[in-house]
């Protein structure tokens, strides 16, 4: 079993430097400018994504991600489109500019669901192997804009209950680094 999987990850290297596309994962951290004011910490993301290249210094990119809560019951997930533009290379560093269009959806077990809608746009540099190994980093700002607000809402007498949430309208900033294959 383990000899058919060491064959696979020593051959997909030499098929991976080969095409157009990236496929990989990335771990980081977000965190709005309420929350940055607050003195809240940052959340942690993990995404996944996947680019093509449309010409040799300009590509499309999809990421798949999930931030990370300090209450385990929030799920908040998002999907960002990006245009990727290679600003040149020296050797195999790479520097990148990107820009985004995304949306995304908090949901808890209580029974609410938040929707909003992001625009982000950032500055990376990838590290490009011969065997198509790519690791990269960059950081990225954003605005997000939410369809859904939930209000504080009166219950008896004094006391108030409300809907948590983790989704900001507003401003935040990102970074991540990120590791993947061409091919």
């Amino acid at each position: 079993m383990r000899l058919p999987i060491a064959a696979l990850l020593v051959a997909l290297p030499s098929v991976a430097a080969a095409g157009p596309f990236t496929a990989g994962i990335s771990f980081g951290e977000t965190q709005s400018k309420v929350d940055a004011d607050s003195g809240a910490d940052a959340n942690g993301t993990v995404s996944v994504f996947g680019r093509v290249a449309f010409s040799p210094r300009l590509g499309g990119q999809l990421e798949l991600q999930r931030i990370k809560t300090d209450d385990s019951g929030t799920d908040i997930r998002t999907a960002t489109a990006l245009v990727v533009v290679e600003l040149g290379s020296k050797g195999r560093l790479v520097p990148l500019l990107v820009a985004g269009l995304g949306i995304d959806k908090a949901s808890s077990p209580y029974g609410y669901e938040q929707s909003a809608h992001h625009t982000e746009g950032g500055l990376g540099l990838e590290y490009r192997a011969d065997g198509g190994f790519v690791i990269g980093a960059d950081v990225r700002i954003g605005d997000r804009t939410l369809e859904q607000q939930y209000d504080v809402q009166p219950l008896a007498g004094d006391v108030k209950a409300f809907v948590p949430s983790n989704l900001s309208d507003g401003e935040y900033r990102a970074a991540r680094l990120s590791l993947g294959i061409r091919f």
